[in-house]
């Protein structure tokens, strides 16, 4: 009998809250790349805010969830993107298991190519064949889950009063918008259809962005603290629905339940947060029907060198790539990286390249 897998996969967290441990992760994260002591002191005072993390712990408990419900069909591993176990470990682990077919399931819901292209890069093998689940932020669990919660906020503690939810998600680069990653609009269709089960209006909702990072690159807004803040006029109450996220982490635990609740205190609102799905069994509810509507897919080699790309990488050739095509429709950020540096001194980011690529607005090189 042929033997299969589920490989559950997340981003990763440092594997001890301390300078170095947080400088180990956010190194991984770079691509090897040592970040400044300042960024790493700033992300490792966010640690310790907080607590540390539980990412690990949840994502255990939900892999280990998973397994029971599908003992005796499929052996049930789990890997990190930039902390131990790492997804290529964990693979050759798969290898020496024997495993044949491997069904990939991304602890992220929706499809972008910051997030689910970031953990294909990392798989490959000869002896596996793949199935890469792409997004699953429609299972009907997922969204009841959501819909509940937020009903519970609603009736016992907003009650009459005014209020505001925000559906925010994991901000990316505007570049998403010129290059037709699916991420953007699975955001706001995620939003809608939680929306719809709980009858809300347009005004009683909005879809804001949070947790961009410093990249050089300009963001998808509007970012939740700068909107809050750009208002004249605020509700009683601000409901904050980190959609684009299933556990609780740095980008919740910080991002959302400090920054945005001091804020709010500053504002005199109000702040609510739903609690994350972690292990409840909705959620699981929701994985294990992911992985039944993909089981039957088609299983295949992967080629992650030919098939994905690395998003900070530099490309060499993207000088010589800006130079030599006068025609290339460039991100306006690049051209007035231009004129602000000369032609000479700018290169086009690697992730830029490849989605020019796949828009076929570049020849492949």
């Amino acid at each position: 009998m042929m033997k299969k897998a589920i490989l559950m996969m997340t981003f990763g967290s440092p594997e001890e809250i301390s300078f170095e441990g947080v400088a180990e992760f956010f190194t991984n994260i770079r691509r090897g790349v040592r970040p400044q002591d300042h960024e790493i002191q700033t992300l490792y005072d966010n640690y310790v805010l907080i607590g540390g993390t539980p990412l690990q712990r949840i994502s255990l408990e939900e892999v280990e969830k998973v397994r029971q419900s599908l003992s005796g069909e499929y052996a049930v591993y789990f890997a990190n993107k930039f902390s131990r176990p790492f997804i290529p470990d964990v693979i050759k682990q798969m290898e020496e298991d024997g495993i044949e077919e491997c069904i990939c399931l991304i602890l992220e819901p929706h499809f972008s190519y910051y997030s689910v292209m970031g953990y294909e890069k990392f798989i490959q093998s000869d002896s596996i064949r793949f199935n890469i689940i792409k997004e699953w932020y429609q299972e009907e669990a997922i969204l009841d889950y959501w819909a509940e919660e937020l009903r519970k906020i609603l009736t016992e503690e907003v009650r009459e009063e005014t209020f505001k939810i925000f559906f925010s998600a994991h901000s990316v680069p505007i570049l998403a918008l010129d290059f037709g990653d699916p991420y953007i609009d699975q955001i706001y269709d995620n939003a809608r259809l939680i929306a719809e089960r709980l009858g809300l209006t347009e005004e009683d909702y909005l879809n804001v962005w949070q947790s961009e990072s410093d990249i050089g690159l300009p963001w998808i807004k509007p970012d939740v603290l700068d909107y809050m803040r750009q208002q004249e006029t605020h509700p009683q109450h601000y409901i904050f629905v980190p959609i684009s996220f299933i556990s609780e982490h740095i980008e919740v635990l910080f991002d959302n339940d400090v920054e945005c609740k001091e804020l709010c205190n500053v504002l005199g609102v109000a702040y609510h947060r739903p609690p994350m799905p972690n292990a409840d069994d909705r959620l699981i509810e929701a994985l294990i029907q992911t992985i039944r509507r993909h089981e039957h897919e088609p299983f295949k080699e992967c080629f992650p060198e030919e098939e994905t790309f690395d998003e900070l990488q530099p490309s060499e050739e993207s000088s010589q790539i800006l130079a030599e095509d006068e025609e290339l429709k460039m991100p306006d950020f690049v051209k007035k990286l231009i004129e602000k540096k000369g032609r000479e001194n700018v290169k086009m980011p690697y992730f830029v390249k490849k989605m020019l690529e796949k828009a076929g607005k570049l020849s492949k090189s």
